[in-house]
């Protein structure tokens, strides 16, 4: 071990003492940039594993340099150490101690063994890739505002890759998940991050109370259409197309109408005069009845005879017809 310490010293000497020839008199000093984290590939961490050269720093310079050994990295692969900025300095002090170099320090390093580390450009490019279209599938004036992700990321060597989690995109706070994958679909890891979308959208909105207990139908003078900020809504806003609609629920005038705030318009309306008919296997009867419910088209209603005042289960065919089966 002391012989191979040995030979690594003299390299490296030789290899400083060569750079600092090539330096012109009275220039400026190159300049190297500490990484905030690094992984060491190795058992001892080089110098281009844990810096990147600043400004005008000659590549073939940077190539012999790049390539001294420091300290040991962590002992094991996957463990990290936190190495302050003062140490991070003397280390490379000490082993550069004849180099022409200045350094930009972080406040920390945090050093892993083996693996690689991606980045916050590289994580924030990742979830903007697959975020942007499921924006867009929003429709009205939606837009990606801001992506929130971690600084960086870890990777072992048994990541296969990493993918963005998103369950559900919505206008305003967005969560999603960065999602490590290993060998045989194992995930390895998930980290949390999330999005701010803007979303703008004409809504209908009422224009006086809408109450439902009048059974009345919605007409188009009751509501008006307004952009708004969809961050503030959540569920499916009302869309009446060609139909007929009455409110199931009560909304206030200003307030933005929602589907399950609606059902639509009934073909039969409780108190309604209607033709009952039976339909069994040889037999089809006709009689009148009293519809003492609102059915739509299909579904079941409660009908009494008049003449034996019994309650009947039906099912609406059209707005003068119920079956009873």
């Amino acid at each position: 071990m002391k012989d191979r310490m040995a030979r690594w010293m003299t390299a490296a000497g030789i290899c400083l003492f060569a750079l600092a020839l090539a330096l012109p008199a009275r220039a400026a000093l190159w300049r190297l940039s500490v990484k905030e984290v690094a992984c060491a590939a190795g058992e001892r961490v080089l110098l281009s594993e844990i810096a990147e050269p600043q400004g005008e720093f000659p590549a073939d310079a940077w190539a012999a340099l790049g390539a001294t050994p420091l300290w040991y990295a962590p002992e094991s692969v996957g463990k990290k150490s936190v190495i302050p900025a003062a140490k991070v300095l003397e280390g490379l002090r000490y082993y550069l101690r004849d180099a022409p170099v200045e350094f930009a320090l972080p406040n920390q390093l945090t050093l892993a063994r083996g693996g690689r580390v991606m980045n916050h450009e590289e994580l924030r490019a990742l979830a903007v890739e697959q975020l942007t279209p499921k924006v867009a599938a929003l429709g009205g004036e939606a837009r990606l505002v801001n992506v929130t992700v971690p600084d960086h990321l870890f990777l072992d060597d048994r990541a296969a890759g990493v993918t963005v989690d998103v369950p559900e995109v919505t206008a305003g706070r967005t969560t999603f998940r960065f999602v490590v994958n290993g060998p045989q679909a194992r995930i390895l890891q998930q980290v949390p991050a999330e999005a701010a979308v803007e979303c703008f959208a004409r809504v209908p909105v009422a224009i006086k109370p809408i109450l439902p207990r009048d059974g009345a139908a919605v007409e188009q003078t009751h509501y008006i259409w307004e952009r708004r900020n969809m961050a503030g809504i959540k569920g499916r806003v009302f869309d009446p197309g060609d139909g007929k609609w009455r409110a199931r629920r009560g909304v206030g005038a200003g307030q933005v109408i929602m589907a399950d705030e609606m059902e639509p318009m009934p073909l039969v309306l409780r108190g309604d005069q209607v033709k009952v008919v039976y339909e069994g296997r040889s037999v089809k009867l006709t009689l009148l009845g009293e519809a003492l419910s609102d059915g739509a088209p299909g579904g079941k209603i409660t009908v009494k005879n008049p003449r034996g005042n019994r309650e009947l289960t039906a099912v609406v065919r059209d707005k003068n017809t119920v079956v009873v089966q």
